[in-house]
């Protein structure tokens, strides 16, 4: 039925009206897509202010645009026919055919109406419920992409596989893709000929922005690893950003000593590409220049402050690297507003010059030995693994935190109940496991029954609360099956299961590592929509089966751990 279904798939419609890096990450999706349906059409839904970018990602067939500027100005304005009639006409543009499969990573609740006006036989990501009353997450990798931001300390997944995931088609061809014309690289050579920069010179490129201040490393800090970059190797220096950052570019050219090459909003879209192109590397905060140097295959320095999260956003591509406080509050919470930014200390010229230095020297770095320099800091190298996931390497090798192991076992966990797979036994997962703490990380001198000892205590006591609701809703569903069900003895059963569902909530939010757990379990119930009360009640009992099979796994996963190393 599976395999029938797939090869079926002829359309497909990705509404992505969010930013600029969010649409090259959904690259490798698309990739995939293309690879495992060759006729395949893939019609895209973007934000009219990105529109330029699809010219350079080579897989849509089709690409419409949204002015979000615009509905929200009529909206302001009070402007609702002219506004209704503009999504209107979208729409029926859209809509010009039925598509197999929509996608929604758009992540607002207006969107989640826009989608459920598509013309599709099956919805990904946010739409209404059936009844119309309420939001839902379709799709067990897209409920799995709205937990990042709860559960984002424990999240081992980049938001491209996540994306990938949710397409079902994880491609061959790895990293993101932008394709770049020749004739472009051309004028990029000559607009830097023309700015005295060789077709051979070393060429670094600077990002100096970033969305938010907190997630930008200080421009005086850029200025200073200019200057020690162009001393050493000779470099050229370029920055590059948009139009809002010239700022930050006036105040790198007053200290730097070594002049460079000012391009921040002097470019457009098409020539940054190129550009980035033809850097040598790229050391950039979180941003989307970041995410167009690693799909056109431009390594980069990623400097993770404040609330950014590398496994989410960091560089996609083998052999880039990025470098984050190792300190307990970063990466810091979205809602916080920190007073004393250690990270920004922590993460020095000196260290980032070091890293930097390596890499032009050595071409690649696969181990960092610890030592003051390194203080406070973790550096990780990305690769992809063999079934195709982007991971990070940690390269100082340390003593594993409780939240790593935990980032470690999710991602074995978490992959194959989200893709529907049986995880009663965790030999391999237990393997794999072993294998990247013994590689990774010093473990002589970590006691797992003190790290881990309270985490086996509340998942054994979810697990008793577990049984408790399973037993509940399979008596319900038994009950339900009669020709005449008691639907009194129906409700009276079912009072005990929200009181049972609140104290596993406790239990896992006054366990953090434990907290992802609830949070899926809990949008999975968002999609009991069924209206028959057999189909209600089978439907809530295997969503419980479910999580009692991932709990389980965890328990045994901990208490193997503890074993093994009690045994040392």
């Amino acid at each position: 039925m599976q395999k029938n279904a797939e090869k079926a798939i002829k359309e497909i419609l990705i509404i992505n009206l969010t930013r600029m890096g969010d649409l090259v990450q959904t690259t490798p999706m698309m990739a995939g897509l293309r690879e495992k349906y060759p006729d395949i059409k893939i019609t895209l839904l973007v934000n009219s202010a990105f529109t330029e970018i699809c010219r350079y990602i080579p897989f849509p067939d089709r690409v419409f645009e949204m002015d979000i500027g615009r509905i929200i100005k009529d909206i302001e304005s009070n402007n609702l026919v002219e506004c209704y009639k503009y999504i209107e006409e979208i729409l029926d543009r859209i809509n010009d055919r039925v598509y197999d499969i929509t996608v929604n990573f758009t992540h607002s609740s207006d969107s989640a109406v826009l989608t459920s006006l598509i013309n599709t036989r099956e919805i990904r990501g946010l739409s209404l419920s059936n009844d119309g009353e309420g939001v839902v997450k379709r799709h067990p990798w897209m409920r799995y992409f709205f937990n990042v931001i709860p559960g984002r300390d424990y999240n081992p997944f980049h938001l491209c596989d996540m994306y990938a995931l949710s397409g079902g088609a994880l491609p061959s061809k790895r990293g993101m893709h932008i394709s770049v014309p020749a004739d472009i690289m051309e004028q990029t050579e000559a607009l830097l000929s023309g700015y005295g920069i060789k077709e051979n010179d070393m060429l670094i490129g600077f990002q100096l922005g970033a969305s938010a201040e907190d997630k930008r490393w200080p421009v005086e800090f850029f200025a200073e690893l200019s200057d020690r970059i162009s001393g050493y190797f000779g470099a050229k220096v370029v920055l590059i950003g948009s139009g809002g950052e010239t700022g930050s570019g006036e105040e790198f050219e007053r200290t730097a000593q070594a002049k460079p090459l000012n391009l921040i909003g002097k470019t457009n879209l098409k020539e940054l590409t190129a550009l980035l192109k033809r850097c040598t590397l790229l050391i950039s905060n979180d941003t989307g220049p970041l995410h167009i140097a690693t799909a056109v295959g431009t390594k980069v320095v990623d400097i993770s402050l404040a609330s950014v999260h590398f496994r989410e956003t960091g560089p996609y591509a083998e052999g880039s690297f990025a470098i984050e406080a190792d300190i307990p509050c970063s990466p810091c919470s979205f809602h916080i507003t920190c007073k004393d930014m250690v990270c920004k200390r922590i993460i020095n010229v000196n260290n980032v010059f070091e890293l930097v230095r390596r890499l032009l020297t050595e071409g690649d770095i696969t181990y960092v030995e610890d030592s003051a320099l390194w203080s406070g800091l973790q550096i990780y190298r990305s690769y992809f693994e063999k079934e195709g996931l982007i991971e990070y390497k940690p390269l100082i090798k340390r003593p594993i935190s409780k939240k790593d192991l935990f980032v470690h076992i999710y991602r074995e966990t978490w992959l194959r109940v989200l893709n529907g797979e049986e995880i009663s036994r965790h030999d391999n997962i237990f393997q794999s496991l072993m294998e990247k703490l013994y590689n990774w990380y010093d473990i002589g001198s970590v006691d797992f029954s003190v790290l881990i000892g309270n985490e086996i205590d509340a998942l054994k006591r979810l697990t008793g609360l577990i049984d408790a609701g399973l037993a509940r809703l399979m008596l319900m569903a038994g009950e339900a099956k009669k020709v005449s069900p008691d639907i009194t003895w129906i409700k009276e059963t079912w009072e005990d299961v929200p009181l049972i569902e609140q104290e596993m909530e406790t239990i896992t939010y006054t366990h953090p590592p434990l907290k992802p757990l609830s949070y899926l379990f809990k949008y999975s119930k968002e999609e009991l929509e069924e209206r028959e009360l057999i189909a209600l009640s089978n439907k809530a009992c295997l969503i419980y089966k479910n999580l009692k099979a991932h709990v389980s796994a965890i328990t045994d996963i901990l208490e193997s751990l503890r074993g093994a190393f009690v045994c040392l």
